[in-house]
């Protein structure tokens, strides 16, 4: 993990590509390997796309948390039984990295010219990297790490507890700094991509990651307080703050102009569209159940649908609830087990070989690799260079709302009005998915059924995650709720090859031989927690142990 200030001039092209236009090179001294002249601005577009690439991958295309939170499910591609079956393996963190040491430059430009804005951009940008990581990893280099040129080469790992109250503690400042911010504090609105400097919407953000770090840390509220952080203060000051409207989102559009500023599923990306992506059972099933309007902007209805009412094979347009019209072959049905519905979703943790055969019955017809039509395919948006909703969220208004909500439901936040808060979640994350204005849709309808309305629910809690999980589509906090809470209660398939649960953590990279990375990797693992699903002689660093923040919680398992 060897870090390096050599910023390349290849950087700086890399930038342009993902902003309207470019700022004259003449800002940064011609010497690339001079890092303190580099202009905050061009790392800042670096820090924020590639961070956004970063997230937005982690939950698309051959994501492991995508399938794990059975948002979807890999076809019969090489690496289908890698996801769908979570047989997982050593994960890099070097991009991470990477990020943090750029945006580390961002904060030192800041302090060095007295800009408090890019100081607190520094600071919210570095607790979320860090979270990040240790979200994904558990411990993991923090205190040490960044600080190579002082040829510390190998860095502890520090331990989670002292990374959140890190990470709150940065927050924090990035929001004190953000509230006296002065006219010489102006940043580019062409670098930044996700807020065009709009230093009001900066503040939201942090004070929103301190909500989402505050009600993470619920069940460690005791360990916390021992390190000296309050979650009640935190979440109250931060609450005054945070997101009110989807305007206020973190997020970064995709240009769709070239391969590195377009969405990864598009053509410059992808030679040939990408089938492999198939929705989950579980995830449509659940969509169909509620009459769910986003079901008809995130899932494509079958290509051949099986039909107990047709005699004979018949082509019908159907049309979705947006008006959008696709080609339906009706087939006759050939058997009761036959799914007759025009959205099929692909069932958790099948072998390979049953997916490439399911629901189709028998029409024995040999469809190309990943073509089964009679399985939906994601939308067709999700094969575009750019689409105006497939954006790259790092967060989002309905996450804060779904996060007020349950923190006011379990108490000790300051928080009230859970069941408001729910509603408002729902209804920002319909809005964000642009669902509302589907045909004969009524969002008061929707909220008002059984399976829908917080009154009804008899665990409020798994009401609430529910909606926020279906809210979280394509993202990946849904798997940190998960493993907090068990919310929802996502069930394994036939052939999960670790037993009947889901993955807890990321693996950490492959280890340095050097002994003195070992040690510190050692030391990590030691303090990782083992669970029944990790078999007899194997390591801890494994991606079914407990990471401290659920060790002693009995969550998830």
């Amino acid at each position: 993990m060897r870090a390096t200030r050599s910023i390349y001039i290849t950087l700086f092209a890399a930038l342009c590509l993902f902003t309207t236009s470019c700022e004259n090179l003449t800002d940064v001294n011609k010497n690339p390997n001079a890092p303190e002249k580099v202009s905050s601005n061009f790392l800042l577009t670096y820090v924020l796309t590639n961070t956004g690439k970063t997230v937005f991958s982690l939950g698309n295309d051959g994501s492991k948390i995508g399938a794990a939170m059975q948002y979807w499910q890999s076809g019969t591609n090489e690496g289908a039984a890698e996801i769908n079956q979570y047989a997982w393996t050593q994960q890099g963190w070097g991009g991470y990295y990477e990020y943090l040491r750029n945006n580390q430059l961002i904060y030192e430009n800041g302090v060095r010219d007295n800009n408090r804005f890019f100081q607190a951009i520094g600071l919210t940008m570095r607790a979320y990297l860090f979270g990040l990581t240790t979200d994904l990893y558990g411990d993991i280099p923090y205190s040490e790490a960044l600080k190579a040129n002082s040829d510390l080469f190998f860095p502890k790992y520090d331990s989670q507890g002292d990374i959140y109250k890190g990470i709150l503690a940065d927050l924090k400042e990035a929001n004190t700094l953000l509230s006296s911010l002065e006219a010489k504090d102006a940043i580019s609105a062409t670098a930044d991509v996700m807020y065009k400097g709009d230093g009001a919407k900066w503040k939201k953000f942090a004070n929103s990651l301190r909500l989402r770090y505050a009600l993470r840390l619920a069940d460690k509220r005791a360990e916390m307080t021992a390190l000296g952080v309050n979650l009640e203060t935190e979440f109250k000051e931060a609450s005054a703050a945070a997101f009110a409207s989807n305007s206020d989102n973190a997020s970064v559009a995709f240009i769709g102009t070239t391969k590195e500023n377009a969405a990864p599923g598009g053509l410059l990306n992808s030679a040939n569209p990408n089938f492999k992506l198939k929705p989950s059972k579980v995830l449509v099933n659940k969509l169909a159940e509620l009459k769910d309007p986003r079901l008809h902007r995130w899932v494509n209805p079958v290509q051949r649908k099986w039909d107990a009412n047709v005699t004979a094979v018949t082509t019908k347009t159907v049309t979705n609830l947006f008006g959008e019209s696709f080609s339906v072959v009706y087939v006759p049905a050939a058997a009761s087990s036959a799914d007759t519905s025009l959205y099929v979703g692909l069932p958790i943790s099948l072998s390979i070989t049953d997916i490439a055969t399911y629901n189709k019955g028998n029409d024995a017809v040999n469809y190309p690799n990943e073509r089964n039509p009679y399985i939906s395919y994601i939308h067709d948006r999700y094969r575009k260079n750019v689409d105006p909703l497939v954006t790259m969220d790092l967060m989002t208004y309905s996450e804060v709302e779904f996060i007020m909500s349950e923190a006011a439901l379990l108490g000790g936040f300051g928080a009230t009005d859970a069941e408001g808060h729910y509603k408002s979640g729902i209804r920002a994350s319909m809005t964000k998915a642009d669902a509302l204005v589907a045909t004969g849709f009524n969002f008061d309808n929707y909220y008002a059924q059984p399976s829908v309305a917080y009154a009804s629910a008899t665990n409020k809690q798994e009401r609430i995650l529910e909606q926020k999980w279906i809210s979280g589509w394509f993202g990946i906090q849904s798997w940190f709720d998960w493993r907090r809470t068990g919310y929802p209660a996502l069930k394994t398939g036939p052939v999960a090859q670790f037993g009947a649960a889901l993955p807890l953590r990321y693996i950490y990279p492959t280890a340095n031989l050097d002994p003195s990375y070992i040690v510190n990797y050692n030391a990590a693992v030691g303090k990782l927690g083992t669970t029944n699903f990790i078999p007899a002689g194997q390591s801890k660093d494994h991606h079914y142990a407990k990471i401290w923040l659920i060790q002693g919680t009995g969550k998830p398992y």
